[in-house]
Parts: structure tokens; sequence; C-alpha cells
């Protein structure tokens, strides 16, 4: 199967949930793989999806892997691994 990664990049930077909460949390998985599934059009499991998160975390933002996100603790932006 062929992701859009865009997309991908885009919904887990509206989601802003480091890549590990996503992937290991199942009721946001399942509700970040049915909003892919819409937005796309592709049907996907969340198995699937996951994995290619993963991989795209892995390959770092420098490579076109997912980019880190920006959070906010006590009122000042901090990045977060992901």
């Amino acid at each position: 199967m062929v992701f859009n990664n865009e997309l991908l990049k885009q919904m887990y930077v509206e989601y802003s949930i480091p890549c590990d909460r996503l992937v290991s949390n199942p009721s946001t998985l399942y509700r970040f793989t049915r909003e892919y599934t819409q937005r796309s059009g592709q049907e996907v499991v969340p198995a699937h999806l996951s994995h290619r998160s993963l991989n795209l975390r892995r390959l770092g933002e420098s490579k076109g892997g997912l980019p880190r996100l920006q959070r906010v603790y006590r009122g000042r932006k901090c990045h977060t691994l992901s």
C-alpha cells in the first residue's frame, strides 16, 4: 500500500500527539486511522498506519519523516522528541 505521507504528516501535527503515544493508544489510533481513511479515500487498517507512522518517525524530519511537534509548557514553546 502506498500512503499519502504528506497527509500523514499534516494530521500528525494537527493531532499534536507524539508518535509513540499515538500508536500505543488504541482509541486514538483508531480515530486517526478513520480520519485518514476519510481524508485520503484509502481503506487502511490501524496496524498498517501505525507501522507507516513509526517508519516516518524513525526517518526523521530532515529526511522527509514526521516533523518535531511544538509543545507548550507553562506558557513557553518546547520541542518534544518524537
